[in-house]
């Protein structure tokens, strides 16, 4: 045979013998470590902002004990449940609101029911640390001009929770013009770190997550609806992801990140 023509044979012969080659190494990447260490697709999870120290650190444990990569993506409920419902592609939504959690159920796209993982409170922090009181008088000096940075009260969950608190205390109507409003809880956080707003009504938990931020006043919880977080499935691929969030080694996490115990 010509030496010429022998050359393209010998080398889709070594072509195939490379393919056998990998697909031996795959299947045994498969038996030894779990096909999810191979090529398991991420599990896209749509939580809310404030969640984002907690489950950032049950994400690296997650996959350290099951192998498989959870792509966190963070937001306002609101604007992650309106991203659901128009069929954005998550496999588990997390939730500041049971109300927002609602919606996506109403929606008929949940695989499962949702599950309560943590609760939180809300505090007026500061990136000073003297105290105010929860009166008006107090609250203006310490603005000295300058606004109160809290999410959309018309919308997202702290936001919500914020305004009820407000209303309750009746400080609603004289420091409404003076709100910053953000689009969710860690740009509220945010805005009190850099001192862009001198007080926040923030969530403990955020509060904990940031050095330099310190709660100058507690908020009774009975001024507003309870602050609890649910999860839910929205695909089959997600449903022991929410397990493991409502279980001991998720509850154990947000609990260290200033969450309270569901």
């Amino acid at each position: 045979m010509d030496i010429q023509k022998r050359k393209p044979f010998k080398t889709l012969l070594h072509i195939l013998i490379s393919i056998r080659r990998i697909a031996r190494i795959a299947g045994s990447c498969a038996v030894v470590l779990g096909a999810g260490l191979c090529s398991a697709q991420p599990i896209d999870v749509f939580a809310a902002a404030s969640l984002k120290p907690a489950l950032d650190a049950i994400a690296v444990q997650y996959a350290r004990e099951t192998g498989q990569i959870l792509r966190l993506s963070y937001a306002a409920s609101s604007v992650l449940a309106r991203q659901i419902e128009q069929g954005a592609p998550a496999d588990v939504f997390v939730s500041a609101s049971s109300d927002w959690m609602g919606y996506v159920h109403d929606a008929g796209v949940l695989s499962q029911s949702a599950r309560v993982i943590a609760a939180n409170r809300l505090v007026l922090a500061s990136a000073t640390p003297a105290a105010v009181t929860l009166e008006v008088e107090d609250i203006m000096a310490r603005l000295d001009g300058g606004r109160l940075a809290v999410p959309l009260i018309s919308s997202v969950p702290l936001g919500l929770y914020g305004g009820q608190a407000l209303k309750t205390l009746g400080l609603l109507h004289e420091l409404r013009p003076h709100l910053a409003q953000q689009d969710n809880a860690r740009a509220s956080l945010i805005a009190v770190l850099r001192q862009e707003c001198p007080l926040g009504l923030l969530y403990a938990s955020d509060v904990q997550s940031a050095a330099g931020v310190y709660v100058v006043a507690d908020i009774a919880p009975e001024t507003h609806e309870p602050v609890r977080y649910l999860a839910a499935s929205v695909t089959a691929r997600g449903e022991a992801v929410v397990a493991y969030l409502a279980g001991a080694t998720g509850r154990e996490v947000f609990v260290a990140q200033g969450f309270l115990a569901p």
